[in-house]
């Protein structure tokens, strides 16, 4: 069926704002389960984000709670009493120095798979919250508590209900093995939601999808007085008095900005041309749901997850420079769900980075991540979540996430021609985990069977390490095979705030004639979103350029100037991190990296 935007000093002063913020750019595909071509819910999500994230992933075990207990998340979030027991999770961790509050990711030990969207910019941005509200709660507990989706439903109204929502608005996704629900919260204590229904498919990207819905149905969850609030605001008049039939909440309760805006628009105008085989402009056109005409599998969400909008001029030099695409600059993390009858068996496919220039490796949540995927231990992450130290976010060659990030800063900046090869060996690994996919399960109901759960739980666990592994080795492999340019920059550390300039060498080897490189072309500086998830699109430019031999093995090397301040703009202080040069040599684009100290 498919047509072949969610300074660490500095940081903490934008704390506030990161924290309700975050996510701008996320996006979420749902399948039902009878228009599935495997029979089983299918949840896929795009985590997008700005400036430095660390992706990590852990398992969370179950555990008891003693009497009168609290936790509570954000510093200035509600202390919430906790239960008495809670259930072990899977957690993918977007650690941000600013910490964040709405991008973690959850499947449970029941298989209830959790992701959200950022749908800020509401009608209700200034409802108040009690006793500082939750934000970050919502998922957490959701995963701590809830057996199912319809379970994480209530989970979710009674938080907001008792303390409000701090968020300006968003969608949470929340599925088991045999239902979805999406439940859109607003500022305060106001809420809808609705069961994706077995023979529907849907997209959101990062506002308000519910138009009208049947608000009679046992399928439709919303606080008392949606309607009649909206109605008492003059953002919803029903055109016969007492009949809520043409009732739009996304109409009733966000500005039509916020739907036009075009890095929501584009983004789903691409998954619905792809789903639907047509092409529909007008954002108040995009449909909630649609019945799809043949069912989807994996690979056509993972297609949606990875497309891109086809008027996007890409004029930068580099192939993401935006939001306008589903897989864009500020996607960390890509991940498809499988929702098995036996959560053991509900089978992850994950991508490290864009997912169209990264693989999608298998893994089983309820088996446990690989240990080369956690930064920390689960407690450690939990405590630091908000006040993670400097040195958590340096540069580290030693961490798989790591090779996947060089791999896909190198080759968004290289030609078509130099690409192919990544891509080539993508694909052909990731069509050899799908064809030994069915005797993977097959082998694990049959030791879960003959021998015990723990015994499938072990073999799934090892088949995810070693698929993690081989993704890393590959990408390790692919990025020296781009041929990278040997970078040294010549300090070692710079600054954020003092103005100055740094020399960067690029050594030349019998295969790259540096002679030929071409000034004004090359750039220096992060490789990570700005702020508005955007390409950082003013790296220092070379203001110098010469020519010699400077470690005196005969072979000219290339020495270049720029401005310091400019290269480590949006960098934080105190972390090693890895600043980029790119440009070209002998009419080749070319690029490469070394890792500095930025320093308040």
């Amino acid at each position: 069926m498919l047509k072949s935007k969610c300074m660490l000093a500095a940081a903490i002063g934008m704390a506030i704002a990161a924290l309700s913020l975050n996510a701008q750019a996320c996006s979420t595909v749902v399948v039902g389960k009878d228009v599935s071509a495997t029979g089983q819910i299918i949840v896929g999500h795009n985590e997008d984000n700005d400036l430095r994230i660390v992706t990590s992933q852990y398992w969370v075990p179950a555990a008891d709670h003693k009497a009168g207990e609290t936790i509570t998340y954000e510093p200035t979030a509600a202390k919430i009493p906790q239960v008495e027991h809670t259930y072990g999770y899977y957690w993918t961790q977007t650690l941000h120095p600013a910490g964040y509050s709405f991008s973690d990711g959850f499947v449970n030990e029941h298989g209830l798979a959790i992701v959200s969207n950022n749908c800020n910019e509401t009608f209700e941005e200034e409802n108040p919250v009690v006793d500082g509200g939750v934000g970050y709660g919502i998922r957490r507990l959701m995963a701590e508590r809830a057996k199912t989706a319809r379970e994480a439903v209530d989970v979710a109204i009674g938080l907001v209900t008792k303390y409000g929502y701090t968020s300006g608005g968003r969608t949470y996704t929340v599925a088991d093995r045999n239902e979805a629900w999406q439940i859109m919260l607003l500022k305060g204590h106001r809420y809808i939601a609705r069961k994706i229904q077995d023979d529907e498919v849907t997209y959101i990207a990062n506002a308000f999808a519910f138009d009208k819905v049947d608000v009679n149905s046992k399928d439709v969850i919303m606080s008392p007085d949606l309607i009649e609030h909206a109605i008492k605001t003059g953002k919803y008049k029903p055109a016969k008095a007492g009949d809520y039939s043409d009732f739009s909440f996304r109409k009733a309760y966000q500005p039509v900005s916020r739907r036009a805006a075009d890095w929501n628009k584009d983004r789903a105008q691409t998954a619905w041309e792809l789903l639907m085989g047509k092409e529909t402009t007008d954002q108040e056109a995009f449909p909630y749901s649609i019945k799809p005409t043949q069912k989807l599998g994996v690979a056509d969400v993972q297609k949606i997850l990875s497309g891109h909008w086809k008027r996007e001029e890409r004029t930068s030099g580099f192939f993401h420079q935006s939001m306008r695409d589903i897989c864009n600059i500020g996607t960390f993390e890509s991940v498809v769900y499988e929702m098995n009858p036996n959560p053991l068996f509900t089978r992850g496919w994950r991508t490290a980075g864009r997912p169209c220039q990264m693989p999608y490796v298998p893994f089983f949540p309820l088996a446990k991540p690989s240990a080369a995927q956690a930064f920390m231990t689960p407690e450690v992450a939990t405590a630091e979540h908000f006040h993670a130290a400097p040195d958590r976010f340096d540069f580290k060659p030693d961490f798989g996430l790591y090779a996947a990030l060089t791999a896909q800063n190198l080759v968004d900046y290289l030609d078509a021609e130099q690409q192919k090869d990544l891509h080539e060996a993508v694909a052909e690994q990731q069509a050899k985990w799908v064809k030994e996919g069915d005797a993977v399960l097959k082998t694990a109901a049959y030791l879960e069977k003959a021998v015990s759960p723990s015994k499938a739980e072990a073999f799934l666990h090892q088949y995810g390490a070693v698929a993690y592994n081989t993704s890393v080795s590959l990408l390790e492999n692919e990025f020296h095979d781009m041929k990278p340019l040997d970078v040294q920059i010549l300090a070692d550390s710079l600054s954020l705030s003092k103005k100055g300039t740094v020399d960067v060498v690029v050594f030349g080897n019998k295969d790259l004639d540096v002679t030929k490189a071409k000034k004004e072309s090359f750039i220096f500086g992060v490789t990570y979103p700005n702020p508005d998830v955007d390409l950082y699109k003013d790296r220092a430019t070379a203001e110098k350029m010469t020519v010699k031999d400077v470690n005196g093995d005969g072979v000219k090397d290339l020495v270049l100037t720029f401005a310091s301040d400019k290269a480590v703009k949006y960098g934080f202080a105190d972390v090693r991190t890895d600043l980029w040069l790119f440009g070209e040599i002998d009419g080749e684009k070319k690029g490469g990296f070394d890792v500095v100290r930025i320093v308040k």
